[in-house]
């Protein structure tokens, strides 16, 4: 299928993104002066392991401040809640992330996202030893990112080199009782944790593993536990943007944290992780075009946390194709042998649940996994409960791919609440074939799968010698049935017998449609459709009990009526001919036991 839609989405707003040239890189760490002022990465991973990558998503750089919260995640595994609390608070400041402070009260940095809380926080990693403590840092930072870090020994050596502010904080923290490790010691701890290298696509790794309760997406490692990971999104949501984290919250309404390297990390839980490379910084020291990244996928995507659009089901119910199930409409032998053959060629996909971002996300991704070698599309909408704009435009950009290769795509049962109806305009722009009901669109689509092959339309007339009941009849029986049998029309919409009438006939369809319906209480229920070269009211031969279903002409029709009586006189005037007509039926019947049989298990999946 090409480029995913949100893709595209990602692309575009790189693009615009990449021309803004605000912001400066930062140079209190000399090692990062160096840094490409105008590298640009986005990435998005979702909780099903998913990633999007645009630009410079792949370029390294050192991880900074976004290791503060995994760090704080693993300090909680290592050690527990009550420890860690005794240390470092949760409380936000309001203040830059490097401010001298301390709470009075108690002696504790205010919380783990500042630089005080952070380089206590790791020197509470489990580890008897300096290397001990090493390893465990680096071995849990993988376990988030999926794969083996490493720390940039240049930058590690140009923090220590310059880092006399975290000195000065970290002697505080000594004084205070909150760090338990020589200054030098626990500074190189911290230097080298600030110093890890990343890329765009490892930090929304690592916060897709805290949206998804811990779990690495793709490795399926648990990095942290579950009951932490609601810790370390509430800090990170009071705390992650320091001075900025406020208005961060009002706006974007997510869970994030940056680092003056450029990044900026925000998750959205249960659902993905947005991450951004931009060395460009404001003066708070946060990525311009990250911070404009996030505002943007937040606003576009109603990604905020706090947006009472709830969640729902994954918004593929289930799928099927035309070689098990199909529409209403009775099909002649021929013509079933026709679409068992090619049914495999036509997808129905059942939507449901509230369309947002994240299950339009995933229903294209599904439909682009599934479309690649389907000549039809049907998109079953009757259990879609809203959708969004955002949502509204990745479904029908999916649409337009499909489409746009070769494919036909329907589009039937959306509600009738009058929301539904945008959606409906917006797939039908897009190039879809908007159904009143799926059975229409089954029959729509079988009838252009039948229209490529040799088969007729079975509208049209058919010979007599041509009809399923009929099959294998010696030629002097179709002969005697022509004659015998009279043609009977019925203009559409005409009544041929209702439910409870005498079973007196059996009815050959010559040409045109009859609908079988079932009478209920809130109406009719259409239950089949039998067009030319099938026949109806079989069941007449075998019980001859009443009636069980009421038909109607779905168009103008004609059909041979073969009345009961004309049975026996069939059979003497040509001996033997009854049992291959019984048997005809008996085979028709246990044809459609059969079809129903591969529906029932086609919808049990």
């Amino acid at each position: 299928m090409g480029e995913l839609p949100f893709e595209a989405e990602l692309a575009e707003l790189h693009r615009r993104l990449r021309a803004h040239r605000d912001g400066s890189v930062a140079t209190y760490i000399p090692a990062l002066a160096a840094s490409p002022a105008d590298a640009f990465g986005l990435a998005v991973v979702t909780v099903d392991g998913h990633s999007y990558t645009v630009g410079d998503a792949r370029v390294p750089f050192t991880i900074q401040s976004v290791s503060k919260p995994f760090v704080y995640g693993m300090a909680l595994d290592d050690i527990g809640v009550e420890q860690v609390m005794r240390c470092v608070g949760v409380e936000p400041t309001g203040d830059a992330f490097n401010s001298i402070t301390v709470d009075e009260a108690s002696g504790r940095p205010f919380n783990p996202m500042v630089n005080a809380g952070a380089i206590v926080t790791t020197n509470l990693l489990r580890g008897d030893t300096v290397s001990e403590r090493e390893h465990r840092l680096l071995s849990g930072l993988a376990a988030f990112a999926g794969r083996s870090l490493v720390v940039d020994e240049d930058v590690r050596a140009s923090e220590q080199a310059t880092g006399d502010r975290n000195r000065a904080i970290a002697y505080l923290m000594r004084s205070s009782g909150m760090l338990h490790e020589e200054v030098d010691q626990a500074l190189d701890a911290y230097f080298r944790q600030c110093s890890v290298l990343v890329d765009a696509h490892d930090l929304a790794m690592m916060g897709a593993t805290l949206a998804n309760h811990g779990v690495n997406p793709v490795t399926h490692e648990r990095a942290i536990a579950a009951a932490h990971v609601p810790r370390v999104l509430s800090v990170m949501s009071t705390c992650g943007m320091y001075d900025y984290a406020g208005e961060w919250l009002y706006q974007v309404g997510l869970p994030a944290k940056s680092g003056v390297s450029g990044g900026v990390l925000a998750v959205l839980p249960g659902q993905l992780a947005v991450a951004s490379y931009s060395p460009r910084l404001d003066a708070r020291g946060n990525s311009t075009r990250g911070i404009a990244a996030c505002v943007e996928l937040a606003r576009r995507f109603r990604l905020h946390v706090f947006d009472p659009y709830a969640s729902g089901p994954a918004p593929v119910r289930r799928s099927y194709d035309l070689s098990a199930v199909r529409s209403k409409r009775w099909r002649t032998d021929a013509e079933t042998d026709v679409l068992r053959s090619k049914g495999a060629q036509a997808v129905v996909v059942e939507v449901q649940g509230p369309l947002q971002f994240a299950p339009a996300e995933a229903l294209s991704r599904w439909v682009a996994a599934h479309s690649r070698d389907v000549s039809h599309l049907l998109l079953d909408m009757r259990r879609v409960t809203s959708f969004d704009q955002g949502a509204a435009d990745l479904l029908t950009a999916t649409v337009a791919k499909v489409t746009g290769n070769g494919a036909t795509v329907a589009a039937c049962d959306l509600p009738g609440d009058p929301w539904a109806s945008e959606l409906w305009d917006a797939l039908s722009a897009a190039g879809a074939s908007v159904q009143v009901t799926l059975d229409d669109a089954l029959e729509q689509c079988e009838d252009e799968l039948l229209s490529h092959g040799e088969q007729p339309q079975d509208d049209d007339a058919t010979e007599l010698h041509a009809h399923d009941l009929l099959r294998d009849l010696p030629a002097g029986a179709i002969a005697w049935i022509d004659r015998e049998a009279p043609v009977q029309e019925f203009p559409k919409g005409a009544t041929v017998f209702r439910a409870g009438d005498p079973s007196d006939a059996i009815y050959l369809v010559v040409s045109g449609r009859v609908a079988v319906h079932l009478d209920r209480p809130d109406g009719t229920l259409r239950v089949a459709t039998v067009g030319a070269g099938s026949a109806f009211g079989e069941m007449a031969a075998i019980d001859r009990m009443g009636r069980s279903s009421t038909i109607e002409a779905e168009t103008d029709c004609a059909c041979r009526v073969l009345e009961l009586p004309m049975l026996d006189r069939l059979e003497q005037a040509l001996p033997g001919t009854s049992s291959i007509l019984y048997r005809n039926i008996a085979r028709v019947l246990a044809r459609r036991l059969r079809d129903a049989n591969d529906e029932i298990r086609a919808l049990q999946r």
